[in-house]
């Protein structure tokens, strides 16, 4: 009876063990270079969980600091990367070659030119001569500042609020932000008030990525994400993301 006892105990076990395996199997977790709080992720987060949910896998995402981001999900240690723009391979000269592109389109943000001093802004060449601060590791921002401005003109920080409070205080002249988070920034801190959104300067193509051991779980996502964009349940999760951001910055 004791023998009996001890072998179904021994099972059950058994069983707990494989459920758990199998859970921890299915459950796919991506990396972002942003605050998971933030515009873009708020978004593709709740997009990606249903797009897997589809595919019977757990998604989650977790932050890191955008240039340590890449190197986890570059390295395998991930099993993708949140959010980078369409031409990400171009602009990071090739340097991430284990990713590939989840190929349906996320988003389209505008990235924006902020100032407190008035600048005119017309294009990427008005900022010649400018200090100007950005979210280091946005390869896109970068390639193009390095194309107009002096090395010692460009600061990269840590996040765009750093931007911003560097702007504030009169330390750059201006910021380059996504357009909805730089507004968002500016409503909730007394000390941005002065600081206006000088110009949308660029349309970005937003997508996720994955490493490449997961090329067949990619291409199936994207096929997923489509299907969400005809059924309608893709544009609901975008305006009740869109709806909630507009309301706190009124």
């Amino acid at each position: 009876m004791n023998l009996c006892k001890r072998s179904k105990r021994y099972f059950f076990y058994c069983f707990l063990l494989l459920a758990s395996h199998l859970q921890a199997a299915n459950e796919v977790v991506f990396t972002g270079g942003a605050a998971l709080t933030s515009y873009q992720p708020s978004i593709i987060v709740p997009i990606l969980t249903e797009a897997f949910r589809r595919n019977n896998s757990q998604f989650r995402a977790v932050y890191h600091p955008s240039l340590r981001s890449l190197a986890l999900s570059n390295s395998g240690k991930f099993d993708g990367e949140l959010h980078r723009v369409y031409d990400f391979h171009n602009v990071s000269m090739g340097k991430y070659p284990n990713l590939i592109r989840i190929e349906s389109e996320l988003l389209s943000v505008w990235l924006s030119v902020f100032s407190a001093n008035g600048i005119n802004i017309t294009g990427w060449n008005s900022l010649k001569g400018y200090r100007v601060a950005f979210y280091r590791g946005r390869k896109n921002i970068e390639l193009t500042l390095n194309r107009v401005l002096a090395p010692e003109l460009i600061n990269k920080v840590n996040n765009d609020k750093q931007a911003f409070s560097m702007l504030a205080a009169g330390r750059v002249d201006i910021v380059v932000s996504d357009s909805l988070q730089g507004k968002i920034l500016v409503e909730n801190h007394e000390k941005f008030t002065k600081i206006i959104e000088a110009a949308k300067i660029e349309e970005a193509k937003i997508y996720s990525y994955m490493h490449i051991k997961h090329q067949k779980i990619a291409t199936e996502i994207a096929e997923t994400l489509n299907g969400m964009k005809e059924d309608g349940s893709f544009s609901k999760i975008l305006d009740q993301v869109n709806h909630s951001f507009r309301r706190n910055i009124k």
